[in-house]
């Protein structure tokens, strides 16, 4: 009888911890994470000793009774978006447990996992103003005219009308990608057809920073770090595959919309700096907010993202090197997230994610594209070498950081 029991309190802990680390991974959080999660909750709730095995698409968990004897749960993820108030949620959910084991029932850590699962997020018209005036901000942040930012407002909010009428079909990150790109492209395109706009690279630039792959790049970079390989190597594939499919996108609009062969490039940057300070900060803060973060974990992400373009803008005002301005804001970033992080008490990627997306090469995306539609292999080639630097550049200011951070002996799921 005493064994049946403990097997039946040792099922109901593989159950709750189990959706702990399901509910981090489809949110959109790092593998390392959501293993942390698992065998602290597992262990809080009284497992005598639990073990977790995390892929991007699987969720595995081991926990013993105290009869010795091991129960087994494997969850494939089918489902993924991003939500890190959600992470922020279960993250504290297990440092709470952790620090006070013996305070709540099985009953009601179910109860509250359940309300991490179905709490409410934001809805779908101010996902779309967010995202339009997050294109806005980076439309000027990019020394558009305000007429462009007008257009990158429209055209960003058309665009994510566009992906929300196709999620129904649950379509993958590269059919999405390749669709939003198209969007862009073949509207820009089509307003400079028509003489509206007398360019199309600022506003195209401005409305890719609102699909970039962010949280792949960010989450394979700290995957790798905890030392989960296969994971972080997925992650980054994913990251390249996404960009790929946005760069596959955008050829459709160039293709049928081909631009003046007088082109100039259109990555260009506010040199003022309260004016990009504010316009960085509004574009991080926007990000954070279509990411469903916790009210004050916007404002501090916009804040961090302020700092790395300012630091940013610094580095390549002395250095005239993008590569090394954009290993400079993301180490910014990444040290502003990291003590943000132990100081309140919430993982560190709530704060990266929003903030390092200033940085991310959109621009160079869409001129890699844009000249291998032309042809000029040179150019795509010289521009293409520049992106997949500053990619590296932010990569490698983010993991120093954090391997730094990781040297110190704070605890592991506060980080």
């Amino acid at each position: 009888m005493d064994k049946h029991r403990a097997s039946t309190t040792v099922d109901e802990i593989l159950d709750i911890a189990l959706e702990s680390g399901m509910l981090i991974l489809k949110n959109g959080g790092e593998t390392y994470r959501s293993e942390a999660a698992m065998i602290s909750i597992a262990s809080s709730l009284g497992a005598r000793s639990a073990s977790a095995f995390v892929t991007p698409t699987v969720v595995m968990l081991t926990c013993s009774d105290t009869s010795g004897q091991s129960h087994t749960r494997i969850q494939r993820v089918t489902e993924r978006t991003i939500n890190l108030g959600g992470i922020a949620r279960v993250n504290e959910l297990a440092r709470r447990l952790r620090d006070k084991p013996t305070t709540r029932s099985l009953s009601q850590v179910a109860a509250l996992l359940c309300r991490i699962r179905n709490a409410s997020v934001s809805s779908s018209f101010w996902i779309i103003l967010t995202t339009a005036f997050s294109c806005f901000c980076f439309s000027l942040l990019f020394r558009g005219s305000l007429l462009e930012a007008a257009f990158a407002f429209l055209l960003g909010a058309l665009m994510r009308s566009v992906l929300f009428m196709i999620a129904p079909f649950s379509p993958s990150s590269f059919v999405s990608a390749v669709t939003g790109g198209a969007v862009i492209s073949l509207f820009s395109g089509l307003a400079v057809s028509v003489g509206f706009l007398s360019s199309s690279g600022n506003v195209s630039i401005a409305v890719l920073m609102a699909l970039v792959p962010g949280v792949a790049i960010v989450n394979a970079i700290r995957d790798i770090i905890a030392g989960d390989l296969v994971a972080g190597s997925a992650r980054l594939l994913e990251a390249f595959v996404v960009a790929a499919a946005l760069s596959i996108g955008a050829a459709f609009g160039l293709v049928l919309f081909p631009i003046e062969a007088a082109y100039t490039t259109a990555i260009l940057v506010q040199p003022e700096m309260l004016p990009a300070f504010f316009l960085a900060f509004f574009a991080a803060g926007s990000f954070a907010y279509f990411y469903h973060s916790l009210r004050r974990d916007i404002v501090w992400a916009a804040l961090f993202g302020a700092f790395g373009w300012i630091v940013y803008l610094l580095v390549i005002n002395s250095t005239a090197e993008p590569a090394a301005g954009c290993f400079a804001g993301a180490a910014c970033v990444g040290l502003c997230s990291e003590l943000a992080s132990r100081i309140f008490g919430k993982p560190a990627t709530v704060y990266i994610i929003p903030g390092i997306i200033p940085l991310v090469p959109g621009g160079g995306m869409y001129e890699t594209m844009l000249f291998s539609v032309w042809g000029d292999g040179v150019a795509a080639s010289a521009t293409g070498f520049a992106t997949l630097s500053a990619a590296f550049a932010i990569a490698t200011g983010l993991a120093l950081v954090s391997s730094l951070f990781r040297l110190i002996d704070w605890r592991p799921l506060r980080a």
